[in-house]
């Protein structure tokens, strides 16, 4: 098999009378709610709030991953991240609205606590950026804005 055949599978199910879907992943399972929600109470974590958190992921873990392999010290990584619809109203479906329902927008800032000099957590971060799978992915889908600050 080559790396081009790789494929990952998740397995989503909504039982009858739950407001939850389940996904099932490899030996995880994940409870998810609505496509998204407009409620700050909703209790359960949205579609949309999964697809956001995947790519703050991507960034945080993709960071730790390079700097153990590259042998740069990282204290810690956070991540904030804003999404912003096209179109919100055309989710909830009122009359006349006729935009995009997803993403139109991503701005990500990402702080990295390390010690080490500028120059090498810069291209820790270009380096991570070149590979990450989710952030590539939803580039072509949006306008993604990343940006990170390096914190002592």
């Amino acid at each position: 098999m080559s790396a081009a055949d790789t494929r990952w599978t998740v397995r989503i199910t909504a039982a009858s009378g739950s407001s939850t879907s389940r996904a099932h992943v490899r030996k995880f399972s994940f409870d998810g709610g609505a496509p998204l929600s407009f409620d700050v109470e909703h209790p359960a974590v949205t579609a949309l709030e999964y697809l956001l958190a995947a790519l703050g992921i991507d960034l945080a873990s993709g960071i730790r991953h390079a700097a153990r392999k590259r042998r740069v010290e990282v204290d810690d990584v956070e991540v904030v991240i804003h999404g912003s619809l096209g179109d919100p109203l055309r989710f909830l479906r009122v009359v006349g609205a006729e935009g995009d329902p997803g993403l139109a927008s991503i701005d990500a800032k990402v702080y990295i606590a390390s010690l080490e000099e500028e120059g090498v957590v810069s291209q820790l971060w270009d380096e991570v950026l070149a590979v990450a799978p989710v952030v590539n992915t939803l580039r072509r889908a949006a306008r993604v804005e990343l940006v990170y600050q390096q914190v002592m």
